[in-house]
């Protein structure tokens, strides 16, 4: 079972930030999930939301910024010191050499990136990363474009909702793992995956109790903000 922390180790640290996943490396979680949009010069950048309202001290969308732009901005989630916002670039360096994976999730939900999928993947391929990568997301198309560019990628499809319906699309479109709300899962369900050989990644579990109900279903992955021994 892998522990990941979600956008780094953001309970105790900005999330996103390459201060949290370097404390997540640290405090001796095995990888980090992360969130990748699109600026309006095409850089690949590390962050959850559409607008960067809520961790920045700037306003506005993502892809209505340049990297530069972005740069200006505190990424500090306005209660910590100074913090530019990552790229993933950045991030995939920090694990070059180590044993750490990122669970990369393309924010396509929202907003279409145009061939951010193509992207990620060169990325990724140039750094020599690509065994220590997962790539997720709530956008069927962009696990379909994946799986087409790259046959051998971990592709996880993210489930909040619509239990039954992203179960259907997940067999019938053959994606290897399911990255479904911790809520979701029970031993039925669990077994259901196990049945069909599907990874079960699970998010953000809150607390220990949930930890280790967790453990003892048997999922393969937990994606958590704290570290839970």
């Amino acid at each position: 079972m892998k522990k990941l922390a979600h956008r780094g180790y953001s309970a105790k640290y900005p999330e996103n930030t390459m201060e949290a996943f370097i404390k997540a490396y640290e405090q001796g979680f095995d990888g980090v999930e992360t969130d990748v949009h699109l600026t309006l010069d095409d850089e690949l950048v590390l962050i959850h939301d559409e607008k960067i309202n809520r961790t920045s001290t700037g306003k506005g969308y993502v892809k209505d910024h340049t990297l530069k732009e972005l740069r200006n901005y505190n990424f500090n989630y306005k209660a910590y010191g100074e913090y530019p916002i990552p790229t993933l670039k950045e991030l995939l360096e920090f694990i070059q050499d180590k044993e750490f994976v990122v669970n990369i999730e393309l924010k396509t939900d929202v907003i279409h990136y145009d061939g951010i999928e193509a992207k990620v993947l060169k990325l990724v391929k140039e750094l020599g990363v690509e065994d220590k990568v997962y790539y997720s997301s709530f956008y069927l198309p962009t696990l379909l474009k994946i799986k087409e560019l790259n046959p051998d990628a971990y592709v996880g499809y993210l489930m909040e909702f619509k239990y039954k319906k992203k179960y259907q699309e997940l067999l019938e479109n053959n994606i290897l793992a399911f990255h479904p709300r911790y809520t979701f899962l029970n031993e039925k369900r669990v077994q259901e995956l196990k049945q069909h050989n599907k990874i079960i990644a699970t998010w953000t579990v809150p607390n220990f109790k949930e930890y280790q109900r967790l453990i003892d279903l048997g999922v393969d992955i937990i994606i958590s903000n704290e570290y839970f021994k």
